[in-house]
């Protein structure tokens, strides 16, 4: 397995970029674009579904195993990002 490195650069005060900063990390560890939504929604293969679900930016990942993660929008990306990478690895 690769490791995965990820560099995330905090957009500046005052701009606003929505969870562009997550879409991108996730995008880099090999999720992918809902066709529907790409700017919204990104699968996993593993069944992992990420999704912005208002425009306070709240979000969250679907996990696998049917459990729900729901975060603010004031959550930082690294929190979102783990959360995501750790839902697409089932427990043992």
């Amino acid at each position: 397995m690769t490791d995965l490195h990820l560099i995330i650069t905090p957009p500046a005060s005052g701009d606003w970029y929505g969870r562009l900063d997550v879409l991108e990390a996730l995008e880099a560890a090999g999720w992918i674009a809902d066709e529907d939504m790409p700017l919204s929604i990104l699968r996993h293969p593993s069944g992992a579904v990420w999704a912005v679900t208002n425009e306070s930016d709240d979000s969250g990942p679907d996990c696998p195993n049917g459990a729900v993660i729901e975060f603010p929008g004031s959550t930082p990306t690294v929190v979102i990002v783990a959360a995501c990478l750790a839902a697409t690895h089932p427990i043992p």
